[in-house]
């Protein structure tokens, strides 16, 4: 798995919430010759977001779901009509995962479990964290090691957790590093 972009990678994000509820053919911008693609179109329904969140993403884990639809040079078929995939983090999925760290430890729950938060905030911080750690978690620290997209409304689904609110958007945007400062300075 590559990093994650520093925003969704193109118009076909499921974490987009334009999307939600559309229903397109997809494509790869960054096609790989011999990846199939799906025979019929794509819907980006909700339950689909809460079946990958489910799957992996609540417990901080990477898996399929923390995967970018858009498949990289060097995926290719094994025997067994199996694939390594080479993609980037999904943006979304990360994003997502960031707020609700950022909303367990503000509020001790969120649409993560104890040990995804836990997680979470350790790949955020670039160490361990244990999840009896997490309420003494500064918000500026986390915030200050998060995506860039994190406060993006464009990013969401109502099915995993609640969208953005008006509160959080700007208390957040407060307790973020200004511009001048680099992103991994506490």
């Amino acid at each position: 798995m590559c990093h994650p972009r520093s925003k969704p990678c193109n118009g076909q994000c499921p974490w987009l919430v334009n999307n939600h509820g559309t229903t397109v053919e997809l494509y790869y911008d960054h096609q790989v010759p011999g990846v199939p693609m799906p025979e019929i179109p794509f819907s980006f329904a909700p339950w689909k977001r809460t079946l990958v969140w489910e799957g992996d993403l609540r417990d901080g884990l990477d898996g399929y779901g923390s995967l970018c639809h858009v498949r990289l040079q060097g995926t290719r078929r094994k025997p067994g009509d199996t694939w390594d995939v080479v993609a980037h983090q999904c943006s979304g999925a990360l994003v997502m995962q960031q707020r609700e760290v950022l909303r367990h430890v503000e509020r001790g729950e969120s649409a993560l479990t104890a040990q995804g938060a836990a997680r979470v905030a350790g790949d955020m911080l670039g160490r361990e964290v244990a999840e009896r750690e997490l309420a003494d978690l500064a918000i500026s620290v986390l915030l200050a090691h998060a995506h860039p997209s994190l406060l993006d409304p464009r990013i969401g689904s109502d099915a995993v957790a609640p969208p953005l609110s008006e509160h959080e958007m700007q208390e957040w945007a407060r307790s973020r590093p200004s511009a001048g400062r680099s992103r991994r300075e506490p």
